[in-house]
């Protein structure tokens, strides 16, 4: 995923003809054998030594990175919860470098993605919402009130009209990203990254794209985080706010499920430094973004709805599960079921390789010729994420039946958590819960760096 707001940025792969994937019903007796699987498994292996096999992965990828690079594990599932963290990171304002903790905070980028079509989904189970509602019909009251005179068809075309709330977090409206080099380079320039920037400045500059739109919307399945910024604009439009930077996701939820947001925080327009305790490190990657600290600039920079959670591995890793397991408690399972229909990326970005819900991906630690399936070991439905500075995997991994979340605090190395570390997390976790040994040719850490 991209460095800057949070679009991915694999390089663009053929598609390949796949079945589309069965329903998250159709997955349950899956999950449940899964669950009865690990239980049995953790019988007979303490979690001490699956912590310490784990434990062992991140310190190695950690130090293959060199000081400064920081990771931070968060496991969840019927029978364990822990959080790991390895490396050592130094804030620019602080005095010494030090080791990162397990209550350390991280930017998530797209792994925000998942909370917020959540929130979109509960405002359709309490039916104030319907996923074939027009999109505009909810959000141009919001874009003139943002930019006076602003409406949907006005950014994107008469065709707008076409696009309902489903194509939205499905990533099927067509609507171009945000998310080019030219702009995540304009948001850290020294006189813009401390700005405060309103989220319909990302809608805007993806409306300048060419076309506007990829395809009639409800025809291509295309990834643009400006997807999940227009469903921020859903949110708003029912949240009793009057300004973009007041909105409050977990209000969506009942206070029951509001308890699986944990510890986590969704930035508005503050600074950073006020919410983040681990400096992300950006360079190079999709953006080509010059070398930077990524600790003070304004969080505004970061998409909004699209790409502001902040807070540990755990938090994450608990809200998936709370979202995805076999007690799934955050929405109706009505809800649910329309956020796990899924179909494969097929134009642009990853286009065969990746399959998209409703603010869910179904992904894999390596790549088969074929969308993944699941549930091949590798897969995992959750969400990757990648902003400036930080890279991200989450989601229920097949064969574990865990929710795992991994962060690192760099973008440089693009494969630093999926390829590496996440991979073999599961390589590991399936040999010490299950005696299974799996080669997903992860990648492989380079030496330590002499530093």
């Amino acid at each position: 995923e991209g460095t800057g707001s949070g679009c991915p940025a694999l390089p663009p792969l053929p598609l390949r003809s796949h079945p589309l994937l069965p329903s998250m019903r159709a997955l349950a007796p899956l999950l449940a054998a899964a669950v009865a699987s690990q239980a049995a498994a953790q019988t007979g292996v303490s979690l001490g030594e699956l912590k310490s096999g784990l434990q062992a992965v991140l310190d190695e990828v950690a130090a293959s990175h060199g000081t400064g690079t920081a990771l931070q594990l968060g496991w969840k599932s019927a029978t364990a919860e822990f959080a790991l963290a390895a490396g050592t990171v130094q804030r620019p304002d602080e005095a010494a470098p030090r080791r990162v903790t397990t209550s350390d905070t991280f930017l998530f980028g797209s792994g925000t993605k998942p909370l917020t079509a959540a929130a979109v989904m509960q405002l359709v189970a309490s039916g104030k919402v319907s996923l074939d509602d027009p999109l505009e019909r909810h959000i141009d009251s919001v874009l003139d009130r943002l930019h006076p005179g602003a409406s949907l068809r006005g950014l994107f075309g008469p065709s707008a009209s076409k696009i309902t709330v489903g194509h939205t977090l499905r990533m099927q409206s067509g609507v171009q990203d945000f998310d080019f080099p030219p702009f995540d380079n304009f948001l850290i320039r020294p006189n813009e990254t401390y700005k405060v920037h309103s989220p319909y400045e990302f809608v805007q500059y993806a409306s300048t794209q060419k076309p506007p739109l990829l395809c009639v919307p409800g025809e291509c399945v295309s990834y643009s985080s400006n997807n999940f910024v227009l469903a921020g604009f859903i949110l708003l439009a029912h949240a009793n706010v009057t300004e973009w930077w007041q909105l409050d996701l977990p209000s969506f939820f009942p206070s029951a499920a509001r308890k699986s947001f944990r510890g986590l925080h969704f930035l508005q327009r503050e600074r950073l430094q006020e919410r983040l305790t681990v400096p992300g490190h950006t360079g190079g990657g999709w953006a080509k973004t010059p070398p930077m600290v990524i600790w003070n600039q304004s969080s505004s920079i970061l998409g909004w709805t699209c790409g502001n959670a902040i807070g540990t591995a755990l938090d994450i890793a608990g809200f998936t599960w709370d979202l995805l397991g076999p007690d799934a408690s955050v929405l109706p399972k009505d809800a649910l079921s329309q956020m796990t229909k899924f179909k494969p990326l097929d134009l642009g970005w990853a286009a065969g390789f990746i399959q998209y819900g409703a603010g869910l991906m179904i992904e894999t630690t390596r790549y088969l010729g074929h969308p993944p399936t699941l549930p091949e070991w590798g897969t995992y439905m959750g969400h990757g994420g990648d902003t400036y500075g930080f890279l991200s995997e989450q989601g229920v991994v097949s064969g574990l039946n865990a929710s795992v979340t991994i962060v690192a605090n760099q973008d440089t190395d693009g494969a630093i958590v999926q390829r590496n570390a996440f991979c073999k997390m599961i390589q590991t976790s399936a040999k010490i819960l299950l005696g299974k040994k799996l080669d997903l040719q992860c990648q492989k850490s380079a030496a330590a760096l002499v530093v």
